[in-house]
């Protein structure tokens, strides 16, 4: 075998596996944003929706906030979990539905009803 030659298969090699090394990063769990936080693993929900690893909160909710799931927009774009703040109930009795997706996978955002 010439020089050029394993030059060349060691350059093919390294294009090739350079790529792999850098997406198996992509899929990393982010940082627990704090104590009452536990991961959701990725899944795919009963109607075939995947749904991408994210952190839930299970303590208790800062007065006046609402923690808000991560998921997916519109447009597609992935949203991170983040904490937001509640504005007031519009009436008296009005009750706080927490941002879900539906049965089609759509995100519904938080509201009151």
């Amino acid at each position: 075998m010439s020089k050029k030659f394993k030059v060349f298969i060691i350059l093919l090699l390294i294009a090739f596996f350079l790529p792999l090394a850098g997406a198996s990063c992509a899929h990393a769990r982010p940082p627990q944003p704090g104590p009452d936080f536990v991961w959701v693993p990725p899944h795919t929900n009963p109607n075939g929706v995947f749904i991408r690893g994210h952190w839930q909160h299970r303590g208790a909710t800062p007065k006046g906030k609402v923690w808000v799931e991560g998921h997916y927009k519109a447009d597609g774009e992935w949203m991170p979990g983040h904490w937001r703040k509640l504005d007031p109930p519009p009436r008296r009795g009005a009750i706080w539905v927490p941002g879900h997706s539906n049965a089609g996978g759509f995100w519904i955002p938080g509201h009151w009803r």
